[in-house]
C-alpha cells in the first residue's frame, strides 16, 4: 500500500492508528489462539491485512476467516494482496453485519475474533450493539481479542465478558493493550 499513513489519517475515525501494527503486537494479539482447533475466525478491521496475513500463515487450510473492512482503498489493497488465499472471506462492509453473513453460509459459532476497531472512538450504543451480537456467536471456549491505546473501554468490555484478562505491548507506536474476552 503506498500511502498507510494518508490513508489511515483520513479515515482516523474508523481506522483509529496512524501506523500498522508492529509484529510484537501482532503476536501478542494472536498468541493464544489454537489454530489447530479453529475452525471460524473472524477480524473486525483488516486495515492493510499485517495481521489477516499473521493469521492466513498460521491457520490451517480449512479453517475459515471472515476478515472485514469499511475502508474501499484497505479493502481493495487486501483484495490485492490475499486474492488467492484458501479460506479467506474479505467482505467490504461494517462488521455490525457480520451476523447475516455468518447466517448466509450457515455458520452458527466463531472459535475468535480478532477485532482492531477504534472502540475508543466509538460510541458506547455501537460498541454494545458489536458485543451484542458477537457473544451469541462465540463458542463456549472461544475468544474475543480487542486492542486499544488506553483502558477507557475496559468497564464495558468487563459488562459483557465474564472473563477479561489484559496484556500490553510497548513495541507498538503507539503502546497497545489486549483485552482477551471470554464468556
Amino acid at each position: 500500500m503506498d500511502s498507510f499513513f494518508k490513508e489511515a489519517i483520513l479515515s482516523f475515525k474508523t481506522s483509529g492508528t496512524i501506523r500498522p501494527s508492529s509484529k510484537y503486537l501482532i503476536h501478542a494479539c494472536l498468541k493464544d489462539i489454537d489454530f489447530e482447533r479453529a475452525e471460524n475466525i473472524i477480524e473486525f478491521g483488516a486495515g492493510n491485512g499485517c495481521i489477516t496475513s499473521e493469521i492466513i500463515s498460521r491457520k490451517r487450510k480449512s479453517t475459515n476467516l471472515y476478515s472485514f473492512e469499511l475502508n474501499e482503498k484497505f479493502y481493495n489493497h487486501c483484495k490485492k494482496r490475499f486474492h488467492n488465499e484458501d479460506g479467506l472471506h474479505l467482505i467490504h462492509g461494517s462488521v455490525l453485519e457480520f451476523d447475516k453473513i455468518l447466517e448466509s453460509q450457515k455458520i452458527n459459532s466463531v472459535d475468535y475474533f480478532i477485532s482492531s476497531l477504534p472502540l475508543s472512538l466509538f460510541e458506547k450504543s455501537t460498541i454494545n450493539s458489536i458485543i451484542g451480537k458477537v457473544i451469541p456467536h462465540m463458542n463456549n471456549d472461544g475468544m474475543f481479542i480487542q486492542y486499544l491505546y488506553s483502558f477507557n473501554r475496559y468497564k464495558l468490555l468487563r459488562k459483557h465478558f465474564n472473563q477479561v484478562a489484559m496484556d500490553m505491548t510497548l513495541l507498538n507506536l503507539p503502546p497497545a493493550i489486549i483485552f482477551k474476552c471470554k464468556k
